[in-house]
C-alpha cells in the first residue's frame, strides 16, 4: 500500500508537468505556423544572400572602374597642351 503511494505520488505529477510541456509546446508549433515564423526567417536569409551576391558584384565593377581611372590619369594629360595653343 506504501509503495502504491509513493509511485502515485511521483507519477502523477511527472504526468502533469509532461503534460502541460506538451500543450506549452504545441501552441509554440502552432504558433510559428500561424504566424508565419519560419516562411519569414527563410525569406530573410534568401533575401540576405542575394544581397550579397549584390553586394559583391557591385564590388567586382568598383574594381574595373578603378583600374580604368587608374589607366586614364596614368595617360599624359592632354590639357596642358590645350592650354598652351589656347593662350597664342
Amino acid at each position: 500500500m506504501t509503495h502504491t503511494r509513493s509511485v502515485s505520488t511521483v507519477a502523477i505529477p511527472a504526468f502533469l508537468l509532461g503534460f502541460g510541456l506538451g500543450g506549452l509546446s504545441l501552441h509554440i508549433a502552432s504558433a510559428e505556423g500561424l504566424f508565419g515564423i519560419k516562411d519569414s526567417v527563410t525569406q530573410i536569409g534568401s533575401s540576405l544572400i542575394e544581397m550579397q551576391k549584390n553586394v559583391d558584384e557591385l564590388q567586382k565593377n568598383m574594381n574595373t572602374i578603378k583600374q580604368a581611372k587608374d589607366k586614364l590619369s596614368s595617360l599624359p594629360s592632354a590639357g596642358g597642351a590645350m592650354d598652351s595653343f589656347m593662350k597664342k
